[in-house]
């Protein structure tokens, strides 16, 4: 829109000077309405519509005449809304002839009277101000003020001028006064202020300039105040701009606050995500095409963000760049990512469901690329204990990777690496991920178990799926899941009361909780359209093994899981029946399934056959883990004493 201003600006400057230099070759007193008709019919086909100078060409002659111009109309395009795109009731200037001669134009004094504007879009996209099939010529950015076709000037006042912009593509409308103000040093200032509609949302802008001397000032800056109101978001941009002409030089502070980013995206056409209320500020500045956002720093829900960004238009297509670094991040605020509320209503209903099915825009991903990083070394979870965090985001044609996204927990850390193929109709997502070394002393940090807890994690994550939501893409994974956790200990308490051990529960409760150490755990899931099915789920302790079967199903998210604890001593008092999960992800409901108790002997044959394919299920190098590792041995062992005959085996396991 600044561009249109400008170039209508540029246009009546043209105006004015191909009159005053027609004039100044003619008689003094030559009727300058013989004149309406040839220019009115130059700048109509100059700009392929129609252009009209309808009322009295008047001038008041000497060595600094002043010329009226009355009644002025250009044609809007054919579809527009209105008849006229450019209205002026009159036009009154006064020219230094000198200065002509300098190859310059200087207007002592411009009073423009009732300007009316008209700037619109059609639905299917089309400009007004796009004038037949010419394409606009560019001036080199940063050539001097006096190298262009636009007038200085000393004295600038309109009266009652308004601009519309109307879009019906973003269901925008705005109504703006455009006026001259006197300063408080008698400078004159120019003022543009107003309301509207966009996206439904009411829209209120208020712009002021500083005095109109200071735009031909090479070496004053010249002073802009923004301020803008969108629905309940508020934005402020103050400072100066070297070259207001052309948007070089800014030197500009920045202020916005709103209850939810994801409002801004009627303004911004890319995908930006629902987040609680936020406060940012900082510096604007430019190099070049580069719009530098310098010391950005403010707050968004609980978290807080600092850093910098850059835009830019590359390949002609919208271009952000940055560091951004938090010094406390709250991963509730930041939920919204991953299509979940960050601010919900204690009013509205509890959702049934835990997986978020809020759609991605797909159009959005792919509207902007970009090359960002985000790091935080502090993090607030309400799932897991995360020391540190990073992420590094690209966006490129809609093609959106995350590599990596890199969880630091104690000494050990997660990584993956996601890609979102978002130049279909349908989100294409691939996660390939990697736990390596994550303590679980980390994992169960502030309960009753982390003094009696130890072990080391490993894993793999491997999936691949279609969907435009996190529920969606749930619904239609498919892949692989792989955990170990090996050299462990755990609570004796957990244990006793994971397998229902009433007797023994109890003690623990009364009296000391030792641990039991965990020799291995292994969990192989695979993933088929939603479906997650235990392909080997065993915890091996000294204590007890337990075993688990079932599945998962993610499009329902329906839980139908079966767990066997087999002990390795025994209690009179053990009740220890199979543990039957059903009801949902965000609702488990365990039960004991009324079953005969296990025979002791049994868990040991059914463990062996278990585990006999084990050896080529697990990946063992790829998981980092030693020839020697305790999971490794584990299955050894397993599959050894299927070599054995069954009545030794039996003899050796009463023993």
């Amino acid at each position: 829109m600044l561009r249109v201003l400008k170039w209508i600006a540029i246009g009546i400057g043209a105006l004015i000077g191909i009159l005053i230099l027609t004039i100044v070759l003619v008689i003094a007193f030559f009727d300058l309405n013989r004149l309406r008709e040839p220019l009115s019919t130059a700048v109509s086909k100059s700009l392929g519509r129609e252009f009209a100078i309808n009322g009295d060409l008047t001038a008041d002659w000497s060595w600094t005449p002043r010329f009226t111009i009355n009644d002025v109309e250009l044609a809007n395009a054919s579809w527009g809304s209105e008849p006229e795109m450019f209205t002026l009731d009159r036009l009154a200037f006064a020219v230094r002839i000198p200065d002509l001669f300098k190859g310059r134009i200087v207007l002592p004094e411009v009073r423009v009277s009732k300007p009316h504007i008209l700037l619109e879009r059609n639905p299917e996209g089309m400009a007004n101000w796009e004038f037949g099939d010419k394409k606009e010529k560019r001036e080199p950015a940063g050539a001097p003020v006096s190298e262009r076709w636009v007038p200085k000037i000393d004295s600038l006042a309109i009266d009652d001028g308004r601009l519309l912009f109307r879009d019906p593509t973003t269901d925008t409308r705005l109504d703006m006064n455009v006026s001259t103000v006197v300063g408080e040093s008698d400078e004159q200032a120019v003022e543009l202020s107003g309301q509207g509609r966009l996206q439904q949302e009411q829209f209120t802008l208020k712009v002021r300039g500083g005095s109109v001397l200071d735009l031909w000032q090479e070496d004053q800056p010249f002073p802009v105040n923004v301020e803008v109101e969108y629905g309940k978001t508020e934005a402020k941009v103050s400072g100066t701009i070297a070259e207001p002409l052309e948007l070089q030089g800014p030197d500009l502070q920045f202020e916005a606050k709103g209850p939810d980013l994801a409002a801004l995206a009627s303004i911004a056409p890319m995908w930006i995500p629902e987040t609680p209320p936020y406060r940012f500020s900082g510096k604007i500045n430019r190099e070049g095409e580069r719009w530098l956002l310098k010391g950005f720093e403010g707050s968004l829900g609980n978290s807080d963000l600092t850093g910098d960004l850059m835009f830019t238009m590359r390949d002609e297509r919208p271009y952000l760049q940055g560091d951004v670094v938090s010094r406390k991040l709250d991963f509730k605020d930041f939920v919204g990512v991953f299509g979940a509320d960050p601010t919900p209503s204690p009013e509205e209903p509890e959702r049934p469901r835990l997986l978020p099915d809020k759609p991605y825009p797909v159009e959005g991903l792919r509207a902007a690329d970009g090359d960002v990083r985000f790091q935080s070394s502090n993090i607030v979870t309400p799932w897991m204990p995360v020391d540190d965090v990073s992420v590094h985001i690209k966006m490129d044609q809609g093609m959106l990777t995350i590599q990596p996204v890199k969880l630091t927990v104690g000494f050990g850390a997660i990584e993956s690496n996601v890609t979102l193929n978002a130049r279909g109709d349908k989100l294409q997502t691939e996660v390939k991920g990697k736990i390596d070394k994550v303590p679980f002393k980390r994992l169960v940090a502030g309960t009753p178990f982390e003094e009696e807890t130890a072990g080391t994690f490993f894993g793999r994550v491997n999936l691949t799926t279609a969907g435009n939501s996190v529920a969606e893409m749930a619904a239609h994974a498919d892949g692989g899941i792989t955990i170990l956790m090996e050299q462990g200990r755990i609570s004796n308490l957990m244990m006793e009361l994971f397998g229902i051990d009433i007797a023994e529960s109890l003690q623990k409760l009364i009296g000391t909780d030792p641990s039991i150490p965990v020799r291995c755990t292994i969990a192989d899931f695979i993933v088929s359209d939603g479906v997650v099915k235990t392909q080997l789920f065993l915890m091996d302790t000294t204590d007890t093994n337990v075993l688990m079967e079932g599945q998962v199903n993610l499009a329902t998210e329906a839980l139908d899981l079966r767990l066997t604890a087999h002990p390795k001593d025994f209690s009179p008092f053990s009740a220890r029946n199979p543990i039957k999960i059903e009801g949902n992800l965000k609702k488990p409901r365990p039960y004991p399934e009324p079953a005969p108790l296990i025979a002791r002997g049994a868990a040991s044959v059914a463990l062996g056959a278990l585990l006999t394919p084990a050896a080529a299920l697990i990946p063992w190098i790829e998981l980092g883990l030693a020839e020697d590792s305790a999971c490794h041995a584990l299955v050894d062992a397993a599959t050894s004493k299927e070599k054995i005959p069954e009545k030794e085996r039996e003899r050796q396991e009463r023993h």
